[in-house]
């Protein structure tokens, strides 16, 4: 059996968030540099696409993803490539799916086996806010 894998993301940014700075295109900068930038949504305090993926996988791998929505907006996380299913508070598991629907405050996890080589976009599919910085990737090899 091949090695579990356990990430965090962080949502963060908006306007009646707690985001107050966040890395964007490799520099520190402050809310209102961000909001001037279009750029106000983050993962893990970067905006947008970063060089390095979230995760390094391999085929087979279990990951199991915890995700907090530190914003006051819902945000439904979709994922390219792959399907999981969400951890429940019971410690079963829910329907596959590829996208989830995180409202402001929760807490939830996800899981699911890597089964598919390939760099796989992880966004909030409200387009706008990917646009403005809610997106990631993970790498499976």
């Amino acid at each position: 059996m091949e090695k579990a894998v356990t990430a965090r993301l962080n949502m963060q940014g908006g306007a009646m968030g707690t985001l107050d700075a966040a890395t964007l295109d490799g520099e520190r900068k402050s809310f209102r540099q961000l909001v001037d930038a279009n750029q106000f949504w983050a993962f893990n305090g970067t905006i947008g696409m970063t060089d390095t993926p979230l995760a390094n996988l391999s085929v087979g791998e279990t990951l199991k993803l915890e995700i907090y929505n530190d914003t006051s907006f819902p945000h439904a996380m979709h994922l390219h490539g792959m399907h999981f299913r969400e951890v429940t508070g019971d410690a079963g598991l829910g329907p596959f799916r590829d996208t989830l629907l995180m409202f402001g405050g929760e807490t939830r996890t996800i899981a699911f086996v890597v089964d598919n080589p390939g760099k796989w976009l992880f966004h909030c599919h409200m387009l706008s806010h990917a646009d403005s910085g809610m997106m990631t990737w993970l790498e499976v090899a």
